[in-house]
């Protein structure tokens, strides 16, 4: 998906949940939600026209003034709107600040992505929707040509169950899908899949979910068996775009084997024209 595809996406379910303010009449118009979240309504405008994305600022105004869900907007998960009676004093203050972080560039053009280590994963299900969150991880500096989307983040690979492909301790770099980019997902790709079982695993797919509604998680290590996890429990999913390791692995005895038969055949050739050459008549 491309830039211009997410956002525009990210757009279209804002103004789905405009379009039910309207119809349960707290809203009569654009300019009055405008208005009312500190925006606007010529900037409202570029927004229904593609032409400006959602931000941060209004996504958080978005939900203090009408409780519009920003995980919804942003991922195409969950019900468009928090309802008051779920959520108590407390929950409600503190979800203005639940957003999905999005990656953000310095004056360089670099993109800011952020480091999810071991102990971060461990505990990403407790903290992936809170800004605050994000803010305590470490984060890496890329140049944009790296990243397709504003939603990336780097992940440390955990145990062997996909070596030789990644081992442990390497970083992945992936980009979040959209809900609905998941029909697309095609078989054999790496993927970071969070689920509500088990957590953070990165592993191959195989798309089930149009015939079975699940995704069929598949490992490189024959070691690990494959399982499914049901579309139902599907929290995120990740597309693996870059692998970053700090060690370059050692050649095997059977490539150098190889290559040391290539070159006794290349001096075998040269000596065979030396002695063409040497008994050719002048």
């Amino acid at each position: 998906m491309s830039d211009n595809q997410f956002k525009n996406f990210v757009n279209k379910r804002f103004f789905e949940c405009i379009e039910i303010l309207k119809k349960r009449n707290l809203i009569s118009s654009d300019r009055e939600f405008a208005q009312t979240i500190g925006v606007s309504p010529s900037n409202l405008g570029d927004i229904k026209a593609n032409r400006r994305s959602v931000t941060i600022e209004i996504l958080n105004n978005a939900f203090k003034y009408f409780k519009i869900n920003s995980a919804y907007i942003v991922t195409g998960r969950g019900n468009p709107f928090v309802e008051a009676n779920t959520l108590s004093d407390n929950a409600a203050e503190k979800k203005i600040k639940e957003v999905i972080v999005v990656a953000t560039q310095d004056t360089d053009g670099n993109v800011t992505v952020p480091l999810i280590n071991h102990k971060a994963a461990a505990n990403y299900l407790a903290g992936y929707q809170s800004q605050e969150w994000f803010e305590e991880q470490e984060n890496i500096l890329l140049p944009s040509f790296m990243l397709k989307n504003g939603i990336c983040y780097a992940l440390q690979v955990n145990g062997d169950s996909m070596e030789p492909t990644l081992s442990e301790d390497d970083w992945v770099i992936c980009r979040l899908l959209d809900v609905a980019e998941y029909g697309n997902i095609a078989d054999g790709g790496v993927y970071v899949i969070v689920s509500e079982n088990r957590g953070i695993q990165i592993k191959r797919i195989k798309n089930r979910l149009h015939q079975y509604g699940s995704v069929k998680c598949i490992s490189d290590n024959p070691k690990h068996e494959p399982y499914e996890i049901p579309e139902a429990e599907l929290l995120q999913i990740w597309k693996v775009e870059w692998h970053l390791r700090s060690y370059l692995p050692e050649v095997g005895y059977e490539w150098g084997d190889i290559q040391g038969k290539i070159e006794s055949m290349e001096q075998e050739v040269k000596r065979l024209q030396n002695q063409i050459s040497s008994s050719s008549p002048n």
